[in-house]
């Protein structure tokens, strides 16, 4: 290992009991010069200390994937498990990092627990913990508690407050990716998409990859119906996180769209018929004994279920007419029948989207009960309606302008669209 890089990593290698803070230092080190990050890969080849600083290193390096495959098992001190929470945090595991990192920073109060403890409680919808968490650290004037403390106003719904906090000290130090990030975010919740669009392009250009800002891009770049730049950026997040829950379903989504060469209105109803197969069968009132039998043979939503036949339910262990009948009851609900092939489920066309179907009554209680998918939201929107668990529409109509305006990704455009929508069904939104 040459020297500059023994130096550099000496508090990784030769220490005791490593210094969390200096570790931190030393990845933003490694990220700004490609030399020492060169040698300090080619070290890992003749490694002699232990497999957990082996994984700290790997998590230094920005691969976190391979690190995290190593302190899953590895982590037992807990500088290494800083490390892991870390990289669960990066990697998308919001509640796993949170664990890890909450007894670290309930006993030191540090900033480099607090400030990931925090984020880990801000992406869960926790903000009161997440409020709790910032006010303990005592730094205030420090730029990412600034940042911090922005997005937390952000998702408060407080935007002149978050502007407030944020804009003077971020036109002070342009360089700075945690305040310019805030500031992107907050262009695109007062519907200045044009603006965040330049703040992420200019984020996402340096080392290591923003996950949070290039979600964020992404979506930009979907609506703005640009989706192999929206593709990129899902793909750049996969190529360090692999396991990225929402990378992973947003690009899952964006290859959909980049594909669109069909009829809107049918991949709308397709759409609506896809998330009907996705419910969880445990969503459904069923008896213990039919809720049993299906979990051991592993079925877990309506699409997996439909594919069963009535003689394969009734060839498995205590499942009898009485549990038969109760399924396909609830398939029937849904336009589904047992024996049904996915292609025939999705073309099927339910009743109250076939032409002279029943007439709604605008305001009406049928209106708040029907699903929000028949308001055909755009992406961004019905993105911020799952991460709500928002299904119908009086749920929708029962939210206040700040309460949507406090989520990921849902600022004034996406308001405004829902606002519209509900004002066609002659509601609006709570306190409106």
């Amino acid at each position: 290992m040459p020297t500059a890089t023994s130096d550099v990593l000496a508090e990784l290698v030769e220490r005791k009991t490593p210094d969390v803070k200096a570790l931190i230092e030393l990845r933003t080190q490694l990220f700004l010069d490609a030399g020492l990050k060169r040698h300090a890969e080619e070290a890992l080849g003749s490694w002699t200390a232990s497999r957990e600083r082996q994984g700290v290193l790997l998590y230094l390096l920005g691969q976190v994937e391979r690190a995290l495959q190593v302190l899953e098992t590895e982590a037992s001190h807990d500088f290494s498990k800083h490390f892991l929470g870390r990289a669960l945090y990066e990697a998308g595991f919001y509640a796993r990092a949170e664990k890890l990192l909450t007894p670290e920073f309930t006993q030191y109060k540090t900033l480099e627990a607090g400030l990931p403890l925090f984020r880990c409680q801000l992406e869960q919808g926790k903000l009161e913990d997440a409020e709790k968490t910032l006010k303990a650290l005592k730094n205030a004037d420090n730029f990412d508690i600034v940042a911090a403390r922005g997005e937390l106003l952000l998702r408060q719904g407080r935007l002149a407050d978050a502007i407030k906090e944020v804009e003077h000290i971020a036109d002070a130090n342009p360089t700075h990716r945690g305040l310019n990030s805030v500031l992107g975010k907050i262009a695109q919740v007062a519907g200045d998409d044009d603006t965040a669009r330049l703040a992420y392009e200019r984020i996402v250009q340096v080392s290591p990859v923003a996950v949070d800002v290039l979600i964020n891009l992404g979506t930009i770049y979907e609506d703005e119906g640009k989706y192999d730049l929206a593709v990129t950026c899902y793909e750049t997040i996969l190529k360090e996180y692999p396991r990225h829950p929402r990378a992973r379903l947003y690009l899952r989504d964006a290859l959909s769209s980049q594909n669109m060469f069909y009829d809107e209105d049918r991949e709308r109803k397709e759409d609506k018929r896809m998330q009907i197969l996705r419910t969880p069968v445990t969503d459904f009132e069923l008896s213990v004994r039919s809720r049993n039998c299906l979990a051991k043979m592993k079925i877990e939503t309506l699409g997996d279920l439909i594919l069963k036949t009535e003689s394969e339910l009734l060839s498995y262990k205590n499942f009898g007419e009485t549990s038969l009948q109760e399924i396909k009851s609830i398939l029937a609900s849904k336009g589904l029948r047992l024996g049904m092939r996915k292609e025939d489920a999705l073309s099927y066309i339910p009743p109250e989207d076939q032409k002279g179907g029943a007439p709604v009554t605008p305001g009406g209680d049928d209106v708040l009960a029907r699903s929000i998918d028949t308001l055909e939201l755009s992406v961004r929107s019905r993105r911020c309606m799952e991460r709500l668990a928002i299904k119908t529409i009086g749920q929708i109509s029962a939210k206040t302008e700040v309460e949507l305006l406090g989520t990921p990704n849902f600022g004034q455009t996406s308001l405004n669209e829902v606002k519209q929508k509900l004002a066609e069904l002659g509601l609006s939104l709570s306190g409106a």
